[in-house]
C-alpha cells in the first residue's frame, strides 16, 4: 500500500512538473515562422528548435511517438507566436496546423494595385488568354494559401469566382439592349464600385441604363480618371476635354473595359437597375447623391453641392 501511495504521489508530481513545463510561456520577443521541409525528421526539427533555446522534454517525444506524428510531419510554415508554449507548438506540429499567408484583392482596386505586369502575363499564359486584359476580372476578397503555392492557382480561384457570378447575374438582367455580355455587366459594375456606396448603386445603375437607352454620353468622372496616366487626384476641365477611350464626356456608350474590380454588390446592382426617370446625379456628401430628371435641375444641384453657390 505504501509503495502504491508513493508511486501515485510520484506520478502526480511528474504530471504537475510536466504540465507546468509544457505550458510555460516561452517569451519570444516577436512572432516567428518556422519552416518544415519535405521529409524533415523530428530529430532535425528538435535540433533546429534547440538553436532557438527550445528544448523538447521526453514527454514531448512520447507525444509524437504515440500520435505517430514523428513519422509524418507535414511540411510547411508554422507560426510561433510570442505567447507560445511547448504544448501549443507541439500540438501545431502534430496536427499539421500550418500557417496560411493571405493575398488581398480590395474592392474597387485596379489590377496594377496588386499584380505586376510580369504576374499578369504569367496568369494569362497559365489560362491561355491571348489578349491579357484582366481589369475587373478578379473577385475582391482575401485568399489564404500555403507557402510555395503557385500564385496563379490563387488568382485562378478569384478569376473563376468573378466570371461565374458575373455570368449568373447577366442571365438575370432584363435589359440586354446595350449590355450584351457578362463582360459589359462587369464594366457597368466597375463604374458603380467607383461612383457609389451600396445604398445607391441600384439607383445609379438605373441612371446609367437610362442614359444608354437615350443614347446620351455617360459623363462619369471615374471613367475619365481611369484614362488619365498618373492621375494626381485633381480632375480638371482639361482632363474632361482630353480624348481618351475612357472619357465618357466625349465618347458614347460604355468604356472599352472595366475600370476597377467590382464587388458582388456592384454586380448585383448592375444586373438590377432601379427604375426611375433620373438622368443625372451629383455627389452631395459621402455615400449620397442628388438625382435630377432634367439638366436645369442638375445644374442647380452642381451649384449647390459642388460650387457652393
Amino acid at each position: 500500500m505504501r509503495l502504491l501511495a508513493l508511486l501515485s504521489l510520484f506520478s502526480f508530481f511528474l504530471f504537475f512538473f510536466s504540465f507546468s513545463l509544457l505550458t510555460k510561456n516561452l517569451d519570444f520577443k516577436e512572432n516567428y515562422i518556422y519552416t518544415i521541409e519535405e521529409g524533415q525528421s523530428l530529430e532535425s526539427i528538435k535540433a533546429n528548435f534547440k538553436d532557438l533555446d527550445i528544448n523538447f522534454p521526453f514527454i514531448i517525444d512520447l507525444y509524437f511517438y504515440i500520435t505517430g506524428a514523428d513519422k509524418s510531419l507535414r511540411k510547411g510554415e508554422y507560426l510561433l507566436t510570442k505567447d507560445s508554449d511547448l504544448f501549443s507548438i507541439s500540438r501545431k506540429l502534430v496536427k499539421g496546423k500550418v500557417f496560411y499567408r493571405s493575398f488581398y484583392i480590395p474592392e474597387g482596386s485596379v489590377v496594377s494595385d496588386f499584380l505586376t505586369n510580369k504576374e499578369q502575363n504569367s496568369f494569362c499564359n497559365f489560362k491561355g488568354i491571348k489578349e491579357c486584359q484582366l481589369e475587373g476580372m478578379f473577385h475582391p476578397n482575401t485568399y489564404f494559401y500555403e507557402t510555395g503555392e503557385n500564385l496563379n492557382n490563387i488568382l485562378n480561384e478569384s478569376f473563376n469566382a468573378q466570371l461565374a457570378f458575373a455570368a449568373d447575374q447577366f442571365e438575370r438582367l432584363n435589359d440586354k439592349k446595350f449590355i450584351k455580355s457578362y463582360y459589359d455587366l462587369i464594366t457597368v459594375a466597375s463604374i458603380l464600385e467607383k461612383e457609389s456606396c451600396a445604398n445607391e448603386r441600384s439607383l445609379i445603375s438605373g441612371v446609367i441604363y437610362n442614359r444608354l437607352n437615350r443614347r446620351m454620353k455617360l459623363q462619369i468622372d471615374s471613367t475619365v480618371i481611369y484614362g488619365i496616366k498618373n492621375f494626381n487626384g485633381n480632375l480638371t476641365r482639361k482632363d474632361l476635354k482630353t480624348n481618351t477611350p475612357f472619357n465618357s464626356y466625349i465618347n458614347f456608350g460604355l468604356p472599352p473595359k472595366p475600370i476597377s474590380m467590382p464587388s458582388k454588390l456592384s454586380l448585383i446592382a448592375a444586373a438590377n437597375p432601379k427604375k426611375s426617370k433620373y438622368l443625372y446625379f451629383v455627389s452631395n456628401g459621402k455615400c449620397s447623391h442628388k438625382f435630377s430628371v432634367n439638366y436645369s435641375d442638375h445644374l442647380e444641384a452642381i451649384k449647390k453641392y459642388q460650387l457652393n453657390k
